[in-house]
């Protein structure tokens, strides 16, 4: 019910996932980042814990394929997991369960890794990959907007997509982006919107966490 990506700018280093479901609320369960880490996607009768056992081993230096091993090994239910990860140091890997639900598919190359089930056409996951690599050079939030947006061009999953989330860190432990759309009729265009508004602050809110003095201003009544 899941297609997502992960995906790493070799510019810059930073680390960001998008994913969209029909299920509620996907941001809270199958998105995970830590900063100069790596990012992890858990999904398709998801277990959010395996991403903590993905980015400790990703912490302890090991990479993206060493992750997805110790995941699926960790799982009682490896059969109904579907896992994607890329490093710190572009290194993706993913794994789908024999019990993945409906058509699935996955995709890496170097920075990038995108997973899909209940899929309306099994070459989505592949083509969001390689919408990801064909936007290099553009800010991260655009890039994984691009290719999820390619999945929804291409027909999405089986059933109507009602959640989306876009979680983005850059070189401090607070993400730089982590916006979500909960239940909406239409979450792409919802998120657009947002980043829409966001994007020209998100780096106002990050100054303003770490050199308060240089901060601009907030823009509200009362602000001098």
């Amino acid at each position: 019910m899941t297609f997502s990506v992960a995906g790493r700018c070799a510019i810059t280093g930073a680390l960001g996932v998008v994913v969209t479901s029909s299920s509620p609320s996907v941001g809270a369960r199958c998105p995970w980042v830590k900063v100069g880490v790596g990012a992890v996607l858990t999904q398709n009768v998801t277990d959010p814990r395996l991403a903590t056992i993905g980015l400790t081993v990703l912490e302890n230096g090991f990479d993206a394929q060493s992750a997805i091993r110790s995941m699926k090994e960790a799982s009682p239910f490896p059969e109904y997991r579907q896992l994607a990860v890329v490093d710190s140091n572009g290194n993706s890997a993913v794994f789908t369960g024999n019990k993945a639900l409906g058509v699935h598919g996955e995709f890496i190359d170097k920075n990038v890794a995108s997973i899909g089930n209940l899929l309306s056409n099994p070459a989505i996951p592949e083509e969001m990959g390689r919408e990801f690599l064909r936007t290099d050079g553009q800010p991260l939030a655009e890039r994984l907007i691009a290719a999820i947006e390619k999945g929804y061009k291409m027909g999405g999953e089986l059933d109507k997509e009602h959640s989306i989330a876009l979680l983005i860190f850059t070189d401090e432990f607070f993400p730089y982006v982590d916006l979500r759309v909960d239940y909406s009729d239409q979450p792409l265009e919802d998120l657009k919107r947002l980043w829409e508004i966001y994007g020209p602050q998100a780096n106002d809110y990050k100054v303003r966490a770490v050199y308060p003095e240089l901060a601009p201003s907030y823009g509200v009544k009362g602000d001098e």
